[in-house]
């Protein structure tokens, strides 16, 4: 009896997407401090996305359209005042010479599966489908994918970045 759930703990995990390990890893920040991990969940359609930044405040990751005229944007963190973590499903439209401001997306498409801090790292897990069919999420493709992503030193909305780029990642 005890081998069947030892046997059984693993593929209980990959059904809930609770994966302990995720295979592809990819450093987004020169520097060091921003490392995205993933895996795409056998035979469901979804995909765990795994922030790592060394800051204490809020991470940011856009998946962008091919054209980089569109984004989706994953944004969160973990607050250690509250003990909690945070994400929010945003969007956001690149017009040449305004302003960029994203904007909340009426549905919330990704699945929070844990936050930490731990100086001086915040992880952050999701779980999104690679394809929501939701006008405001860009679909997650094999091969190459425009990305952004960002990180501040404070939990709070308004705060500026403390570091942000774009870089190519390949995925599958």
């Amino acid at each position: 009896m005890m081998k069947v759930l030892v046997a059984l703990i693993p593929l209980l995990a990959i059904c809930s997407g609770q994966l302990s390990n995720l295979t592809n890893s990819q450093e987004l920040d020169p520097a060091g401090n921003f490392r995205l991990s993933w895996e795409v969940i056998p035979d469901t359609g979804d995909i765990v996305l795994e922030i790592q930044a060394k800051t204490a405040g809020w991470v940011s990751l856009e998946i962008v359209t091919d054209d980089g005229k569109y984004a989706d944007v994953i944004f969160g963190g973990y607050n250690d005042e509250l003990n909690t973590g945070y994400i929010e499903d945003w969007s956001l439209e690149w017009t040449p010479g305004a302003h960029l401001l994203p904007i909340p997306d009426a549905n919330n498409d990704i699945v929070l599966q844990s936050a930490s801090y731990s100086d001086p790292n915040t992880i952050l897990r999701v779980k999104r489908a690679l394809n929501t069919g939701d006008y405001y999420d860009v679909p997650i493709h094999s091969g190459v994918m425009p990305m952004g992503w960002s990180y501040s030193a404070s939990d709070a909305y308004d705060s500026v970045h403390a570091a942000a780029g774009f870089v190519y990642i390949t995925f599958y």
